[in-house]
């Protein structure tokens, strides 16, 4: 393996790690969307399907729960 993919691999375990200091929900979607992001990267990198396909699947969870959650927020503020 070469320095930039071990680097990937290392920079998807931080944000994974990070994201879990959240309290906050969005806040862990968040970094845990960035982090999946990288595992995506890596797993290119890697040639590792499941990694692949494991990032994906998280990142559309990810998505779609941040999207739900902008939503209620801004319904939330317009009754306001």
């Amino acid at each position: 393996m070469n320095l930039i993919t071990e680097l990937l691999g290392y920079i998807a375990i931080a944000t994974g790690f990070f994201a879990i200091t959240k309290k906050e929900m969005q806040a862990f979607r968040f970094w845990h969307l960035i982090s999946s992001f990288f595992y995506i990267i890596y797993g290119v990198f890697l040639k590792s399907s499941p990694l692949i396909i494991a990032g994906v699947i998280f990142c559309i969870i990810h998505i779609y729960h941040l999207k739900k959650l902008k939503s209620k927020k801004n319904n939330t503020t317009q009754l306001l």
